[in-house]
């Protein structure tokens, strides 16, 4: 006989476990599936949380890094500082944090399957039957990525702006400080940007760009070494990813199923940011689920109304996308008043 759940969310993620741990509070029978092996096993985000997430959700301080500025950099490595007093971001040891958050999240009364990963449903069923699991649900959740597999099931909306990311992990560098380091770079990180970010114990360096470019870390590595002397430390660990910037998919959602996080485009078009996205509108989908199944209505409307639109950071990425913005810096044609102060809204929502 097969098992039964409520809900079953696919991805132990920060999406992921945030709405199963919600959903469970609230009084539903919830089953994690997560194909890695264990929380944290692979890491494909830098894992750095915006002021507002910490505000909301405070993290174990061992876990964490205050980081109190940024530092914007042209190609020719000229930068413009941005403070903010009382803002701050938090670097994170996100493979330690995963494994907190499932122990909070079992804490809760979700069961989660580590090694168990989301191999497809049948749709007709009700309630639906998830293949390979011998399980039933009321309701499923894809919270499985950028290439969510519970989309293609269900023929939802599917990500296709897509940034590729690369980042290593070197033994602590001195000399970053408690600053976050952007790069606007167009030969290595055309369409986004790279960045050197003082973490716990480690200091991560990485690209974001076009996915159809090739991405050259260590040509970047090697440029920023006068900077930061990066070839004199060891890298200890090394990661990659796809990242979405589309924002939130027109079809995320159908009769008994819902895509959050990643896989529903929740990251913010411009910074390219998830971690806060997934994490509150995780709790909001959660609580959505519990009065759905009580007989309210149905979620996905519901986080729909709480996301934001996000239209004048759309704007942005347009125009970063397609604009000479660091050629027009070092030309003097984009003065560093204005850059600054759009740089101060995107880094801090000013």
């Amino acid at each position: 006989m097969p098992e039964n759940y409520d809900v079953v969310v696919a991805g132990a993620g920060f999406a992921g476990l945030a709405c199963a741990r919600q959903a469970a509070r609230r009084g539903l029978s919830v089953l994690v599936l997560e194909r890695q092996s264990a929380p944290g096993a692979r890491i494909h985000t830098t894992g750095i949380l915006v002021h507002e997430a910490w505000t909301e959700w405070k993290v174990p301080v061992p876990l964490v890094r205050r980081i109190n500025r940024v530092r914007v950099y042209t190609p020719a490595h000229d930068h413009i500082e941005l403070e903010r007093n009382g803002y701050f971001f938090m670097a994170t040891d996100t493979a330690r944090l995963m494994r907190h958050l499932a122990r909070e999240t079992r804490r809760a009364g979700v069961e989660i399957r580590f090694g168990e990963g989301y191999r497809g449903a049948t749709p007709g069923r009700s309630p639906l039957l998830l293949q390979g699991s011998g399980v039933t649900c009321r309701f499923l959740v894809g919270a499985d990525g950028a290439r969510s597999g519970v989309a293609g099931s269900f023929g939802l909306d599917r990500n296709r702006h897509l940034l590729k990311g690369v980042e290593w992990e070197f033994e602590p560098v001195d000399g970053v400080a408690d600053c976050l380091h952007c790069f606007i770079d167009p030969e290595f990180a055309p369409g986004y940007i790279g960045w050197v970010v003082p973490g716990v114990a480690t200091t991560q360096v990485g690209l974001a760009l076009h996915r159809d470019r090739q991405a050259d870390l260590p040509g970047f590595v090697a440029k920023l070494d006068p900077l930061f002397g990066l070839s004199r430390n060891r890298v200890v660990e090394k990661r990659g990813g796809v990242i979405p910037f589309g924002g939130l998919l027109r079809n995320f959602y159908g009769e008994r199923v819902m895509l959050i996080g990643d896989a529903a485009g929740m990251v913010s078009p411009l910074t390219a940011g998830g971690i806060h996205h997934a994490w509150r509108f995780g709790k909001i989908a959660g609580d959505a689920l519990a009065d759905h199944l009580a007989g309210g209505a149905h979620p996905g409307p519901v986080v729909r109304r709480a996301y934001p639109s996000l239209t004048l950071k759309h704007a942005a990425r347009w125009g970063y996308d397609r604009l000479p913005v660091a050629r027009a810096l070092e030309a003097g044609l984009l003065t560093r008043s204005v850059f600054r102060r759009v740089a101060a809204k995107v880094f801090f929502g000013l």
